[in-house]
Protein backbone atom coordinates (compact mmCIF):
# COMPACT_ATOMS: atom_id res chain seq x y z
CA UNK A 1 0.00 0.00 0.00
CA UNK A 2 2.88 2.31 0.84
CA UNK A 3 6.22 2.78 -1.53
CA UNK A 4 8.50 0.72 -0.39
CA UNK A 5 11.13 3.13 -1.15
CA UNK A 6 11.56 5.19 1.94
CA UNK A 7 11.45 2.85 5.42
CA UNK A 8 8.13 4.41 6.97
CA UNK A 9 8.34 4.09 10.97
CA UNK A 10 5.13 2.27 12.54
CA UNK A 11 4.03 5.68 13.70
CA UNK A 12 4.77 7.52 10.17
CA UNK A 13 2.51 4.79 8.88
CA UNK A 14 -0.20 5.05 11.51
CA UNK A 15 -0.15 8.81 10.99
CA UNK A 16 -0.79 8.89 7.50
CA UNK A 17 -3.36 6.13 7.11
CA UNK A 18 -5.19 8.43 9.79
CA UNK A 19 -4.77 11.65 8.19
CA UNK A 20 -6.38 10.22 4.99
CA UNK A 21 -9.22 8.33 6.66
CA UNK A 22 -9.92 11.74 8.42
CA UNK A 23 -9.44 13.61 5.05
CA UNK A 24 -12.15 11.04 3.87
CA UNK A 25 -14.21 11.46 6.38
CA UNK A 26 -14.49 15.24 5.83
CA UNK A 27 -15.01 15.27 2.10
CA UNK A 28 -18.36 13.08 3.08
CA UNK A 29 -19.25 15.09 5.75
CA UNK A 30 -19.23 18.31 3.63
CA UNK A 31 -20.87 16.25 0.51
CA UNK A 32 -23.37 15.04 2.77
CA UNK A 33 -24.11 18.55 4.34
CA UNK A 34 -24.14 20.39 0.74
CA UNK A 35 -26.61 18.15 -0.60
CA UNK A 36 -28.79 18.39 2.62
CA UNK A 37 -29.03 22.20 2.58
CA UNK A 38 -28.78 22.75 -1.10
CA UNK A 39 -30.87 19.75 -2.90
CA UNK A 40 -32.93 20.66 -5.79
CA UNK A 41 -36.93 21.41 -5.33
CA UNK A 42 -38.80 18.38 -5.22
CA UNK A 43 -42.34 17.96 -6.98
CA UNK A 44 -43.65 19.85 -3.86
CA UNK A 45 -42.38 23.42 -5.29
CA UNK A 46 -45.65 22.11 -8.01
CA UNK A 47 -48.43 22.27 -5.59
CA UNK A 48 -51.34 24.35 -5.89
CA UNK A 49 -53.83 25.70 -8.18
CA UNK A 50 -52.37 27.07 -11.73
CA UNK A 51 -54.74 29.03 -13.86
CA UNK A 52 -53.83 27.96 -17.56
CA UNK A 53 -52.68 31.76 -19.61
CA UNK A 54 -51.42 30.84 -22.84
CA UNK A 55 -52.90 29.78 -24.54
CA UNK A 56 -55.48 32.42 -24.07
CA UNK A 57 -59.17 32.35 -23.99
CA UNK A 58 -61.47 34.61 -23.18
CA UNK A 59 -64.56 32.66 -22.90
CA UNK A 60 -63.36 30.19 -20.66
CA UNK A 61 -60.48 29.37 -18.50
CA UNK A 62 -58.54 26.23 -17.11
CA UNK A 63 -57.67 25.61 -13.87
CA UNK A 64 -54.82 22.72 -12.75
CA UNK A 65 -55.02 21.65 -9.19
CA UNK A 66 -52.01 19.83 -8.47
CA UNK A 67 -52.30 18.16 -4.46
CA UNK A 68 -48.95 17.17 -2.51
CA UNK A 69 -50.58 13.93 -1.87
CA UNK A 70 -50.26 13.74 -5.83
CA UNK A 71 -54.00 13.83 -6.73
CA UNK A 72 -54.76 16.59 -8.94
CA UNK A 73 -57.83 17.83 -10.56
CA UNK A 74 -57.80 19.82 -14.04
CA UNK A 75 -61.14 22.14 -13.92
CA UNK A 76 -61.85 23.66 -17.09
CA UNK A 77 -64.78 26.31 -18.55
CA UNK A 78 -66.58 29.53 -17.92
CA UNK A 79 -67.03 28.32 -13.98
CA UNK A 80 -63.15 28.96 -13.14
CA UNK A 81 -63.51 32.61 -13.40
CA UNK A 82 -67.42 32.99 -12.54
CA UNK A 83 -68.10 29.58 -10.05
CA UNK A 84 -71.96 30.55 -10.70
CA UNK A 85 -71.91 29.46 -14.24
CA UNK A 86 -71.89 25.87 -12.58
CA UNK A 87 -69.18 23.24 -13.30
CA UNK A 88 -68.37 22.21 -16.84
CA UNK A 89 -65.38 20.19 -17.20
CA UNK A 90 -63.41 18.45 -14.71
CA UNK A 91 -61.11 15.79 -14.89
CA UNK A 92 -59.47 14.05 -11.65
CA UNK A 93 -55.85 12.91 -11.95
CA UNK A 94 -52.64 11.15 -10.19
CA UNK A 95 -49.61 13.28 -11.08
CA UNK A 96 -45.62 12.53 -10.33
CA UNK A 97 -43.02 14.92 -11.32
CA UNK A 98 -39.52 13.58 -11.80
CA UNK A 99 -36.64 14.73 -13.66
CA UNK A 100 -37.80 17.28 -16.37
CA UNK A 101 -41.15 15.65 -16.82
CA UNK A 102 -44.49 15.48 -15.12
CA UNK A 103 -46.61 12.76 -15.55
CA UNK A 104 -50.33 12.75 -15.41
CA UNK A 105 -52.68 9.46 -15.28
CA UNK A 106 -56.39 10.34 -15.80
CA UNK A 107 -58.95 8.14 -14.49
CA UNK A 108 -60.64 7.75 -17.79
CA UNK A 109 -57.91 7.81 -20.24
CA UNK A 110 -54.54 7.20 -20.75
CA UNK A 111 -51.23 8.79 -19.10
CA UNK A 112 -50.01 12.34 -20.28
CA UNK A 113 -45.95 13.41 -20.13
CA UNK A 114 -45.86 17.28 -19.93
CA UNK A 115 -42.06 18.82 -19.88
CA UNK A 116 -41.07 21.17 -17.42
CA UNK A 117 -39.99 24.09 -19.78
CA UNK A 118 -39.33 26.37 -16.58
CA UNK A 119 -40.54 26.81 -12.74
CA UNK A 120 -41.00 30.15 -11.27
CA UNK A 121 -42.46 30.98 -7.95
CA UNK A 122 -45.49 32.43 -9.68
CA UNK A 123 -45.14 30.73 -13.52
CA UNK A 124 -45.05 27.40 -14.72
CA UNK A 125 -44.03 27.13 -18.50
CA UNK A 126 -44.43 23.14 -19.74
CA UNK A 127 -45.00 21.67 -22.99
CA UNK A 128 -47.01 18.67 -24.04
CA UNK A 129 -47.80 17.47 -27.78
CA UNK A 130 -45.61 20.12 -29.27
CA UNK A 131 -47.26 22.95 -27.98
CA UNK A 132 -45.75 25.57 -25.03
CA UNK A 133 -48.53 26.12 -22.09
CA UNK A 134 -47.80 28.71 -19.52
CA UNK A 135 -49.72 28.54 -16.14
CA UNK A 136 -49.94 31.31 -13.16
CA UNK A 137 -50.31 30.11 -9.46
CA UNK A 138 -53.78 31.62 -7.99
Amino acid sequence: MLPLTYAWSRAQKCLLIAAALIALAAFGTLVYSVERRYRPPDGNILAGTWEMTAPYSKDSSTALRLDPERTAAWHSGAWVRYPAAGQQGYSEMMWYAGGRYIYMHFEEGSPQIWQIIQILPDELRLRHAKRDYTFKRI
